[in-house]
């Protein structure tokens, strides 16, 4: 009974093949998995067998989730097999969804022959033209609104996914011209610039407008060109997966540097975002808004480049009710005294505060959130100036990453 295999959904064989795409665009094979009655799933790589009590971390990371997830599911529930709501969806849902529908996934698994196939036609597809991309993106909203996947929850960005002539892979995110959100967005552009120029890596990003729509056009660094795929998992995963303890962003890191996982660099790299954040007031920290990379040994090679990242303190909460405008209050939390981490931090901080009063950009900052900058960054300087090196001492510099 133990070794019993799973019936699942649509009579998919509960023995599976899993490929993994390569950087160069190549596609090989990955693992095979036996899904058992009893819920774990058997995986095997070459000579190692493995498992797992549920699903393996890859597959839940994979799984939909998200306003993404959400269409995904409103859409797989046209066959009565699959819930309407993705609250309802459990592993076999899960594991039906990756086996015959899953395209164009996070990181750079294929699970599954028919999902392979699904990746082969998708490499015929034609990248939107640059001047297109503005009308392109707007009739995506229209689609969007007419398909009426139900309101968001609060703090969650509506988004879609596209291949764009200039900018390859892209997630573009979206917010109606007027709204809270659609004045985050440039925010977020200039948070990811500003931690980019300070040498930790960012994902690059373009606004863009077309009609009462703004867009935020963000490059996915799990891709390279058109068919290349490079491996990832969120540190929700890797933190449930060995430690199961989902706290804070710079614990996560500590902890992945004990285990080997991360290198002390790529661990600064997280502190840094983590005090970033506190001074720029990005509430929203949890353990999917940063991930891992996985070379092609299948071993972590760092802390992917940030995304996620702006004053999530302003968002929308739901309901049509926006915050108030107040200055940010950060706080030390766990990040600790470590005035390399600050500095760094701080410099980014600042650049960001800076741009947010004097950047003219294609989406207009209102003179309400120009107003805030220049307390902001007040706030910032004054809260940072125990924290930084002292007087004198070198500034700061990017640690080599192992």
């Amino acid at each position: 009974m133990y070794a019993l295999l799973r019936q699942l959904p649509f009579g998919i064989n509960p023995r599976q093949h899993i490929y993994r795409l390569l950087a160069s665009g190549s596609i090989e094979p990955f693992a095979d998995v036996e899904f058992l009655s009893g819920g774990a799933t058997l995986e095997r790589i070459g000579s190692v067998t493995r498992m797992y009590s549920g699903l393996p971390p890859y597959m839940a990371f994979a799984a939909p989730s998200g306003f993404l997830g959400r269409q995904l599911a409103q859409e797989a529930a046209r066959s009565p097999q699959f819930p309407s709501s993705l609250k309802d969806w459990g592993d076999e849902h899960h594991v039906a969804y990756l086996f015959t529908r899953g395209l164009n996934l996070p990181g750079n698994l294929v699970f599954g022959d028919t999902s392979l196939q699904l990746e082969m036609d998708f490499r015929s597809i034609d990248p939107t033209p640059t001047t297109e991309k503005p009308a392109h993106y707007l009739a995506m909203v229209m689609t969007l609104k007419a398909a009426a996947y139900g309101s968001s929850a609060g703090g969650e960005q509506p988004k879609f996914l596209g291949i764009a002539e200039d900018s390859g892979h892209v997630i573009v995110k979206f917010a109606k011209l007027g709204s809270r959100m659609a004045e985050l967005l440039p925010l977020e552009h200039l948070a990811l610039r500003s931690l980019a120029e300070v040498g930790v890596p960012s994902s690059t990003t373009q606004l863009l407008s077309a009609g009462d729509y703004v867009f935020l056009e963000v490059q996915r660094f799990d891709r390279i060109g058109k068919s290349g795929r490079v491996g990832m998992l969120s540190a929700g995963a890797v933190d449930d997966e060995f430690f199961g303890m989902r706290d804070t962003w710079p614990e996560f890191a500590a902890r992945c540097v004990q285990a080997k996982q991360l290198s002390a660099a790529h661990a600064h790299d997280v502190d840094t975002l983590a005090a970033f954040s506190e001074l720029i007031g990005n509430s929203d920290r949890h353990f999917e808004n940063i991930s891992l990379l996985i070379d092609e040994r299948g071993d972590y090679a760092g802390i992917a480049p940030a995304y996620d990242i702006l004053p999530m303190r302003y968002a929308s909460i739901g309901g049509g009710v926006d915050p108030e405008l107040t200055p940010v209050a950060p706080r030390v939390g766990t990040i600790g005294a470590k005035p390399a981490v600050w500095a760094l931090a701080a410099q980014a901080a600042e650049r960001f505060w800076l741009a947010v009063q004097t950047e003219k950009l294609p989406v207009p900052i209102s003179k309400k959130m120009r107003r805030l900058a220049a307390t902001n960054l007040a706030v910032v300087k004054a809260f940072v100036a125990p924290l930084l090196p002292p007087a004198g001492s070198a500034s700061p510099r990017r640690t080599r990453r192992g």
